[in-house]
C-alpha cells in the first residue's frame, strides 16, 4: 500500500470518530476499494453507522461510497452538499474523470478539506518488494522486469502472477492476461473500442477516436476520459503491458471488430495526415494488409534513415502489410544495422531492375557491402558492370572502391561524370570525396584532405552505405600523412556523433570508427586506449574489414607492450582473415604492423605475398606519397627487426626519395636513416633528439621514444644515455594519457571454497615504478629489455628488482617470482 493510503487510514484509525472528508481515486486495481474497506471497518469498530450513499443520516453516520464515477448527477450534487457539512464524515472513491462535471465539483470539494489519496500503478521497487514478502527471498530484476510488463504494476494483476511464479515467465504472463481478461469483460462496448484505439498508442485522443469510431466530438472526449481514467491504458506503463491490454481486448471484441476498427482508425489518420511511424507499425503487426499502409510505412522508413534499425523494421513491416518490390531503402538499413547477408540479397535481387537508379544503388549498396567483408575488388566487378553513372553518391562510391584497389582509370572516370540530380548537400558530400580521393594521388596532402574534409562538414547523417565513411576516410588520410591532430579531431568526432541514440544500431560504420580511433591511439603510443577500441567480445563476430584492422590493433599493442605470446596469438588470428580478404590500399596500416610483427616473430615470408600485391596497387596508382609513405617506414622497421639491411635499402630509398616533396617523408627518412645508425652503435644525442622529435611531431610517438630508448641502450657513455632516456620519458609524457571508460565494475570475485579472494597485499605494497618493473619481470624480460620498455637503465632496474625482493621478504629470486604471481595474478597460481 502507498504511504498516503497507509497514513490516511492510520488518522481515521487514531480518531474514528472525528468528521473525516477523504477522496481516494485511482484506476481500476490501484486499491481503492482496499482503502475504503479499512476505513469502514474503522469506523465499524468505534460504533459508527457506515452508508454507501447519502441519505437520512442520523447521528454521526459515515458515507462511504465506493466507484462514485458510477453515480448520477442528482447523487454526485447531494454528496457534494454534504461535504459542505463541517460534521459530515464523507469518504468517497472515484476513478479521476477529468470531463464529468457533477464528479469533479464533488472531487474538488473533497481535495479542499483534505489532501487526495492518489493511487497508481506500483513502482518497480514496490512490485520487487511484494514479490519478495509473496516468495520469502528477494526478488531478482529479472523476475522484477517480468512482473511489471505481465502486469503493469496493477495490484489486482500481481496477485494472481505472483502466484504463478513457480511456473515460470509463461505462467505468470497467463496467469496475469486470464485476470485482465476477467476484469475487461465486465466493461461495455464503447468504453472496449476506445481503449482498443487508445491502446495503440498513447499519443490518440479524443479526435482520433471521434474519427474512428464514427462519434460526436462530446461523446468521444466522455469515452476518451473514461478510458484513461481506467489506468489500463496509462503512460507510466511499459510497452509490453499496454500490447497485452490491446490483445485482451481484441480477444474480446473478436476478429472482425478489431480489423474493422483499425481500418477505420488508419484511413482516417491517413485523411487527417497524423499517422505516425509507432501506429503504423502496431497495427501492421496485428496483421493487417493494405495497399495503404505498406506505402505509408515505406515512406515514413525512407524518412526515417537517421535510425537505420527502426527503418529496417519499418520496411519489413511494409512487406509484411502487402509491399511486393524490393527496395534499396530496405537493404540500406539492414547494412547499416549490420545485417549485411540480408541486406546483399536484397541488393542482388535489384541488380535486375528495370530502373538505372535503382540498379545503381544496388550496385552501391552491394559493393560497400563486399568492401565491408574485405572483397573490395568484388566491389570493382560490380562498378565495372554498372559503368559510368550519373548519380554523385554510387560515383562516390565507386571512386572508393577504385582507389582502394588501385585502378586509377576508374577514378578518374568516377571523377569526370557529370551529376544529373541538384547540387544538394548529400550531392556536394559525395563530389568531394570523389575529387578529395582523386587529389590524393596527384596533389599534396593538405589540398586534398582539405577537399575530403568538406564531405564531412555536410555529413550530417549516414542515409544509405557507402565503401566508407567520410570521417573514415579523413582519418585514413590523415594517418598516412602525419596528421595526428586531425586524425584524432575526425575520428573523435564520428565516434562521439555514433554514441547518439539514434546511431547507436549503425554498426556498419561504428566499429569502423572505433577501431581508426585505436589506430592513432596506438601510433601514439596510448596502448590502453588503442585495446579498447576493439570490441569487448573480440573481433570473431566482426566482418572481414574490421575484424582485420581489430586483430592488427590487438597485434600492434602486444608487440609494444613486449608480449609475444599475445603478440603471435593476434597475428595469427589477423593472417587468417588477411588470407581470406582481397588486397586494398586502404589495408596499409594493418598490413605495415603485421609486417614488422611478422618480422620480429622470423615469420616475413607468410605475409610477404600480401605486402607484395599492396605494392603492386601502389605502383598502378603511380606510388601516390600520401598512401605508400607509411607502408615503406613499415619496411624499414621489418627490416631493422629481420637484422637485414638489403630488405632495409629500398624502402629507405623510397623515403628518401620522396623526402624534397613531403615533411612527413623527410620525418621517417631521418628517423630510419638515425635508427640505422644507433643499431650500428653510432649515436649522436643531437642527431636522436631530432629524429625522435620529427617522428613525434607526425603522431608516431611511440616509434619515437622506441628510437630514443634504443640510442640509450647503445650508447656506452652513461651521460648520453641518461640523455635520451629523459628524451624518451620527455616524448611520452608530452602526449596526454587518454581516459579508457571502464566498462561496469565487475562483481567480486570469489575463491575455490567460495569465499572471497583476499586482497592482493604484496602487489599493493610495490610503488607505481616496481610495479611496472615486476610485471615486465614476470614476463621473462631481461633487465635491458625492461629498461628499454621503461627508458630507465638496466642498473635502475636491478635496484628496482632488489627493493622488489626485500619489500617481499623473499629468500631467494625463484621465490620472489612465486609471490609476485600470487600477488599480481591470483588466477594463475591457483
Amino acid at each position: 500500500m502507498l504511504p498516503a493510503a497507509r497514513d490516511a487510514i492510520a488518522a481515521v484509525d487514531a480518531d474514528p470518530r472525528a468528521a473525516t472528508k477523504l477522496l481516494v481515486t485511482g484506476g481500476i486495481g490501484t486499491g481503492k476499494s482496499t482503502v475504503l474497506t479499512a476505513v469502514r471497518t474503522a469506523f465499524r469498530g468505534a460504533g459508527r453507522q457506515v452508508l454507501a450513499r447519502p441519505g437520512a443520516i442520523g447521528g454521526d453516520a459515515a458515507v462511504v461510497v465506493d466507484d462514485a464515477d458510477l453515480l448520477d448527477a442528482e447523487s454526485l450534487g447531494r454528496l457534494t452538499e454534504l461535504v459542505a457539512d463541517p460534521a459530515a464524515t464523507v469518504v468517497v472513491a472515484t476513478q479521476p474523470l477529468a470531463h464529468h462535471l457533477p464528479l469533479r465539483t464533488l472531487m474538488t470539494e473533497l481535495e479542499r478539506e483534505h489532501s487526495p489519496v492518489i493511487l497508481g500503478p506500483l513502482s518497480p521497487n514496490d512490485v520487487a518488494a511484494a514479490a519478495a514478502t509473496r516468495l520469502g527471498v528477494p526478488a531478482g530484476g529479472d523476475l522484477t522486469r517480468l512482473l511489471v510488463a505481465a502486469t503493469g504494476g496493477l495490484r489486482f494483476l500481481l496477485t494472481p502472477a505472483l502466484e504463478a511464479v513457480d511456473g515460470g515467465a509463461p505462467a505468470i504472463r497467463q496467469a496475469a492476461a486470464v485476470r485482465l481478461a476477467e476484469r475487461l469483460a465486465r466493461l461495455d462496448d464503447g468504453l472496449l473500442d476506445t481503449l482498443l484505439v487508445v491502446s495503440l498508442g498513447t499519443g490518440l485522443g479524443p479526435d482520433d477516436v471521434a474519427a474512428a469510431l464514427r462519434l460526436t466530438p462530446d461523446a468521444a472526449l466522455a469515452t476518451v476520459d473514461r478510458a484513461r481514467a481506467c489506468a489500463l491504458v496509462d503512460p507510466v506503463h511499459p510497452s509490453a503491458f499496454l500490447r497485452s491490454v490491446h490483445d485482451g481486448i481484441a480477444q474480446i471484441v473478436g476478429a472482425a471488430r478489431h480489423h474493422d476498427i483499425e481500418v477505420a482508425l488508419l484511413s482516417s489518420q491517413l485523411e487527417l495526415g497524423t499517422l505516425t511511424a509507432d501506429l503504423a507499425l502496431r497495427i501492421a503487426e496485428h496483421g493487417l494488409r493494405d495497399d495503404r499502409l505498406a506505402a505509408a510505412l515505406t515512406d515514413l522508413a525512407a524518412r526515417g534513415h537517421d535510425r537505420p534499425a527502426h527503418a529496417a523494421r519499418l520496411y519489413r513491416a511494409a512487406a509484411g502489410a502487402g509491399a511486393t518490390a524490393s527496395n534499396a531503402g530496405l537493404a540500406d538499413a539492414l547494412a547499416l544495422t549490420g545485417d549485411c547477408t540480408t541486406a546483399g540479397r536484397v541488393a542482388d535481387e535489384l541488380l535486375t531492375s528495370p530502373e538505372p537508379a535503382e540498379r545503381a544503388a544496388a550496385v552501391r549498396i552491394a559493393a560497400s557491402i563486399a568492401a565491408h567483408d574485405g572483397a573490395t575488388a568484388q566491389g570493382a566487378d560490380l562498378f565495372r558492370w554498372l559503368g559510368p553513372t550519373s548519380d554523385a553518391t554510387v560515383s562516390a562510391a565507386a571512386s572508393i572502391v577504385a582507389l582502394g584497389v588501385g585502378d586509377a582509370a576508374a577514378l578518374r572516370t568516377a571523377a569526370d561524370a557529370e551529376s544529373a540530380g541538384p547540387p544538394t548537400s548529400a550531392a556536394r558530400s559525395a563530389r568531394s570525396v570523389t575529387e578529395g580521393l582523386l587529389m590524393t594521388l596527384e596533389e599534396p596532402y593538405h589540398a586534398a584532405v582539405a577537399r575530403l574534409g568538406r564531405a564531412i562538414s555536410v555529413d550530417t547523417g549516414q542515409r544509405g552505405v557507402l565503401p566508407d565513411t567520410p570521417a573514415a576516410l579523413v582519418t585514413l588520410a590523415a594517418l598516412h600523412g602525419g596528421d595526428p591532430v586531425r586524425a584524432r579531431s575526425v575520428i573523435g568526432r564520428a565516434v562521439h556523433a555514433d554514441a547518439r541514440p539514434d546511431r547507436a544500431d549503425a554498426i556498419f560504420v561504428t566499429h569502423r570508427h572505433r577501431l581508426l580511433q585505436g589506430w592513432a591511439h596506438l601510433q601514439d603510443g596510448q596502448l590502453a586506449a588503442a585495446a579498447a577500441a576493439v570490441p569487448a567480445d573480440g573481433y570473431s563476430a566482426l566482418h572481414r574489414r574490421d575484424a582485420l584492422w581489430a586483430a592488427a590493433l590487438h597485434t600492434g599493442v602486444a608487440r609494444r607492450n613486449g608480449d609475444s605470446g599475445a603478440m603471435q596469438k593476434h597475428w595469427h588470428a589477423a593472417m587468417d582473415v588477411l588470407a581470406e580478404s582481397s588486397a586494398e590500399v586502404f589495408a596499409v596500416l594493418p598490413l605495415g604492423e603485421l609486417w614488422v610483427a611478422a618480422a620480429r616473430m622470423r615469420q616475413v615470408d607468410q605475409v610477404r605475398h600480401a605486402v607484395d600485391e599492396v605494392f603492386g596497387l601502389l605502383a598502378t596508382l603511380g606510388d601516390p606519397l600520401l598512401w605508400s609513405l607509411p607502408l615503406h617506414w613499415a619496411g624499414v622497421h621489418a627490416g631493422i627487426l629481420a637484422n637485414a639491411p638489403d630488405a632495409v635499402a629500398p624502402h629507405g630509398q623510397a623515403l628518401t626519395a620522396a623526402a624534397p616533396h613531403s615533411p612527413f617523408a623527410k620525418a621517417l627518412a631521418t628517423a630510419g636513416r638515425t635508427w640505422l645508425r644507433v643499431l650500428a652503435g653510432h649515436v649522436d644525442a643531437t642527431e636522436v633528439a631530432a629524429a625522435a622529435r620529427g617522428l613525434a611531431g607526425f603522431g608516431h610517438t611511440w616509434d619515437a621514444t622506441r628510437l630514443a630508448g634504443q640510442a640509450a641502450l647503445q650508447t656506452s657513455q652513461p651521460r648520453i644515455s641518461q640523455a635520451m632516456l629523459q628524451l624518451a620519458r620527455d616524448l611520452k609524457q608530452a602526449t596526454a594519457p587518454v581516459d579508457v571508460t571502464a566498462g561496469p565494475e565487475p562483481a567480486p570475485r570469489t575463491a575455490a571454497a567460495g569465499g572471497p579472494v583476499p586482497p592482493r597485499q604484496a602487489s599493493t605494497q610495490l610503488s607505481e615504478r616496481e610495479r611496472e618493473v615486476a610485471e615486465l619481470l614476470l614476463q621473462g624480460m631481461p633487465y635491458r629489455e625492461i629498461g628499454a620498455a621503461l627508458f630507465i637503465s638496466a642498473k635502475t632496474v636491478e635496484h628496482h628488482v632488489a627493493r622488489i625482493r626485500r619489500r617481499l621478504g623473499a629468500e631467494s629470486r625463484s621465490e620472489m617470482l612465486s609471490m609476485l604471481r600470487a600477488a599480481m595474478n591470483p588466477a594463475d597460481s591457483r
